[in-house]
Parts: structure tokens; C-alpha cells; sequence
């Protein structure tokens, strides 16, 4: 891990060390998860095209290539 050091407003201090009593962490934990919370929304591209091809998997037919070549179903129209 690597240490950060900075600073926030009073009031926001005091949310956080409440809910760190109220939930029993420790408030660098608190303050990593809402820093996780807040990042996740950007590790994930929503207009992913494997977002709107579901229900994607096998069906079930001898040779269906799905599994080994899902890349090339997925993004080879981007490319």
C-alpha cells in the first residue's frame, strides 16, 4: 500500500469518524472503500459490447465457438 496524506473540511472528518464508530472500521478503511466505490464506476465501460449481447454461453450444439472466440464475436466489428 502506499501512504496518501491530505486534507478535508472539519465536517467531513467528523461524518467519516462517525461511521467508522458506528460500524466499528478503522477510518482508513472507510475512506478506501469510499475511495473504491467511487472509482469502480470508472473501471467499467457500460457500452461494452458484452454488455448488450446476453444471454451469451454455449448452445450447447458441437463446435459452437463462443468460448474460444469470444473476442473476435465481441469486439470485431469495432476493430
Amino acid at each position: 500500500m502506499t501512504r496518501v496524506q491530505f486534507q478535508i473540511p472539519e465536517s467531513e472528518y467528523r461524518l467519516l469518524r462517525k461511521r467508522a464508530v458506528a460500524t466499528g472500521l478503522p477510518l482508513g478503511k472507510i475512506i478506501r472503500q469510499a475511495l473504491h466505490a467511487y472509482l469502480s464506476s470508472e473501471l467499467v465501460n457500460p457500452h461494452d459490447p458484452i454488455f448488450q449481447m446476453f444471454p451469451l454461453g454455449s448452445s450447447g450444439k458441437r463446435g459452437h465457438r463462443t468460448a474460444r472466440h469470444h473476442d473476435d464475436l465481441l469486439y470485431e466489428p469495432a476493430r
